[in-house]
């Protein structure tokens, strides 16, 4: 007797640049970057016919057993630049799209994953091949896409932001560089439908002024070095001239977003008052001083930007929830702020709200939105990646080249750990599955202690040799948010960034920026168990309930993805104490 079937939905993120998977079925639910596998940072899309199936097999495993056979298959992808998305930017539902059997012949690129679906799923039979020559060879090929579904750049984000939150009813804010033809959109999520409410094109993109701006500090934006801006900002001083050359050329109007012709590149004149301002732009080979005003202005300008459109859609009085995404949401320092100064009371950004997270968002776009399927009021958990691997784990231990430890208890591991935080130790910190999206949040991390000063410069030019104005992030136990932080608010995933009480600012030197600010991470004991109960240990062994956290990779590299790539980086870098699961392994003179 056959297997029953079930419905297995893949999501699939095929953008510019990082390209991402996400499998959902009844009760199970994988999301991963392409850059996890391939430990190439951002995991451009040219590497995605070379690496989907690789990902969607390690992703299947997480279902128990590998190959998945006798399944229904709808695979989702989403935007193809320069195609329009239309005004209400809803993807085709069951009987409006159309029935695909692969059969052969050529294909766009996209159709390529499909064809690697069906491989990887059917044990990789070529797409030419013939009935007669699977059977002859023992292959399946009852296996199928039977529906392909495009779901539109800006309503996969959408999605995304909405389904992993807890809101029934909210307005949704995409800000990002381009999306077919838009780079701003709102909608309102009510009663299971997205209701468009706005769109703003692509010559008024928030997003690429940011990659523009990165690129004048002297950064590189395809690498996704706007982060540096971010960080370099708390460096910088005001300077009204540079900040009112944004803020007079940057105007909100309702929904809308409108940039000046002079700060579109491309434009006669490009920027030409900007240079004046700042002195000249930075080069990669200046220092970086040089472009620290710029950094600091700019961000001013636009953390004013993103409040004044989040101000505006609170004032329709649609809902008190904001659920943002976009990869303009990675920006912590302006997210901070929408709830104190915008009039939402509630505002949700997922673990992955940029492009990656789209693989996600489409996937549970079909569940939800079009197959109807009921949703959990529970927040979504982050930790969608791949597991530790322990037949791994135990043949790396075998080789030998250090003294491995394993601890009993959760109680013991922690206690152990906590202490050796307590003394100096920098710990790597691999536990269970990965984090999906780009911010460790105790599932592969570097942890510290929040003290001395020096950590942070120790951290940062010992492991992630990085530049020193690279913040690192405070990881607090939830129950003493309101005692360190002014307007204390939930952020479980590092998505915004606070001020810091003056007077514990001194208890936690080295997860303080330069500015006063912190980007936060609010660990609570239902979201990730082994995480708060380290906290917990070291919160009663120092009197501080805080860790420093930062993501388990070096400068350049994309987060460890195996044990191998999280040894390889303990033996190589200046950690002194490694974790993985309840195996601890210290380097010689540690504790």
């Amino acid at each position: 007797m056959a297997p029953s079937r079930r419905a297995i939905i893949v999501g699939h993120a095929n953008g510019v640049h990082d390209p991402a998977i996400a499998v959902v079925d009844d009760d199970v639910l994988v999301a991963e970057a392409f850059e996890r596998h391939t430990q190439c940072k951002r995991s451009h899309d040219n590497l995605l016919l070379f690496y989907s199936g690789r990902a969607l097999k390690a992703t299947l495993r997480e279902y128990g057993g590998w190959p998945v056979r006798h399944a229904d298959v709808v695979a989702i992808s989403s935007w193809r630049f320069g195609e329009g998305a239309g005004e209400a930017a809803a993807a085709p539902t069951g009987e409006a799209a159309a029935d695909h059997a692969i059969t052969g012949g050529s294909w766009p690129r996209d159709r390529i994953f499909d064809h690697q679906l069906v491989w990887t799923l059917g044990g990789y039979p070529p797409y030419h091949i013939s009935p007669a020559a699977a059977e002859t060879l023992g292959l399946d090929l009852d296996i199928r896409l039977t529906r392909r579904s495009g779901v539109p750049h800006h309503l996969a984000h959408a999605a995304t932001a909405v389904y992993t939150s807890p809101f029934d009813r909210c307005v949704v804010m995409v800000l990002d560089g381009a999306g077919e033809d838009a780079s701003t959109s709102f909608y309102l999520f009510h009663d299971n439908q997205f209701e468009f409410l706005h769109r703003c094109g692509l010559s008024h993109s928030l997003g690429i002024l940011y990659a523009t701006v990165t690129s004048l500090c002297g950064f590189n934006p395809i690498e996704g070095e706007e982060w540096k801006v971010m960080g370099l900002a708390a460096y910088g001083r005001p300077c009204d001239p540079i900040y009112q050359y944004f803020r007079e050329r940057i105007e909100v109007r309702g929904l809308d977003v409108r940039l000046d012709d002079e700060l579109v590149i491309g434009s006669p004149g490009a920027f030409r008052g900007l240079g004046a301002a700042t002195g000249g732009f930075r080069s990669p080979s200046d220092p970086i001083e040089h472009a620290a005003d710029l950094a600091h202005n700019f961000q001013r300008a636009f953390e004013d930007t993103v409040v004044a459109l989040a101000s505006e859609a609170a004032a329709l009085r649609l809902s008190p929830n904001l659920a943002y995404a976009g990869g303009c949401a990675l920006n912590s320092a302006a997210n901070g702020k929408i709830i104190g100064q915008s009039g939402f009371e509630r505002l949700h950004v997922p673990s992955a709200p940029a492009d990656d997270g789209n693989a996600l968002g489409v996937a549970l776009y079909e569940k939800y939105a079009v197959r109807g399927e009921p949703r959990s009021a529970e927040l979504l958990t982050p930790f969608l990646g791949s597991r530790v691997d322990a037949g791994t784990l135990d043949r790396v231990r075998g080789l030998g080249g250090g003294d491995w430890r394993e601890y009993s208890t959760d109680e013991a591991l922690c206690d152990r750990i906590a202490a050796l935080l307590a003394a100096g130790a920098i710990v790597g910190w691999v536990q269970g599955r990965a984090e999906f999206g780009p911010r460790a949040l105790g599932g592969r991390s570097i942890l510290a202690a929040p003290f001395p000063a020096g950590m942070k410069d120790r951290i940062n030019e010992r492991v992630k040799f990085r530049e020193e104005y690279r913040p690192l992030a405070p990881a607090i136990l939830h129950e003493h948010g309101p005692m360190y932080f002014e307007h204390y608010q939930e952020s479980p995933y590092m998505e915004r960034t606070l001020v810091v009480r003056s007077e514990m600012r001194d208890r936690i030197p080295a997860a303080v920026h330069r500015d006063g600010s912190a980007r936060l991470q609010t660990v609570m004991a239902d979201w990730n168990p082994r995480f708060h109960r380290l906290l917990a240990s070291f919160h009663r062994l120092t009197g501080v309930p805080v860790l420093v956290n930062t993501s388990y990779n070096v400068a350049g590299k994309p987060i460890v993805h195996t044990i191998e790539d999280a040894v390889t980086v303990f033996h190589t870098t200046g950690l002194d104490v490694l974790v993985i699961d309840r195996w601890v392994l210290q380097k010689t003179g540690v504790g």
